[in-house]
């Protein structure tokens, strides 16, 4: 097996598992982990929050980062990526709505759920202590990373189906 063919099965490999880890962390993170941290008392909440959050934040933009620049990357080492200025192939469009909608939902996530994130960090501890009006934004800010985070996993669903319909074209 040539060298060329070893790099760009590499790649392809990263890709791939970098992708699986990015839109696998966002089911996790939305169908596992908030609901069991809502369950949880609020004093256990504002105790957790302040350290789960940045590191969570952290793995999610890097997995993310590391999966678009792949991304980006195997587009040369397939030897296609002079493919993509040509807009009458199904790889074409694909490749191009993969590339829009990952880059989409990473800097859309970047502009809200993290700020909503790190603001229940900032309020948790407050409700814990008895503020009524930290208590009563826990829940909206809860319900709006969770509503965000379906947005995310039908996007991530998407992109796969691109990157599948690539991978078939």
């Amino acid at each position: 097996m040539a060298m060329d063919a070893v790099f760009r099965i590499g790649v392809q490999w990263l890709h791939v598992t970098a992708g699986v880890l990015w839109i696998g962390g966002g089911f996790y993170t939305i169908l596992v982990q908030l609901p069991a941290l809502l369950a949880s008392p609020p004093a256990a909440r504002g105790a957790i929050m302040p350290t789960l959050v940045p590191m969570q934040f952290r793995y999610i933009f890097r997995v993310a980062e590391f999966t678009i620049l792949t991304g980006l990357l195997n587009l040369f080492a397939s030897g296609r990526a002079q493919e993509l200025t040509r807009l009458d192939t199904r790889w074409s469009w694909a490749i191009l709505t993969g590339i829009i909608l990952a880059v989409g939902i990473y800097a859309f996530t970047r502009a809200t759920i993290a700020r909503w994130a790190y603001r229940l960090v900032e309020v948790g501890p407050r409700a814990a202590s008895g503020d009524t009006a930290a208590a009563a934004e826990m829940p909206q800010l809860a319900a709006r990373i969770r509503r965000f985070g379906y947005i995310q996993l039908l996007v991530g669903a998407l992109i796969i189906l691109a990157m599948v319909t690539a991978r078939l074209s």
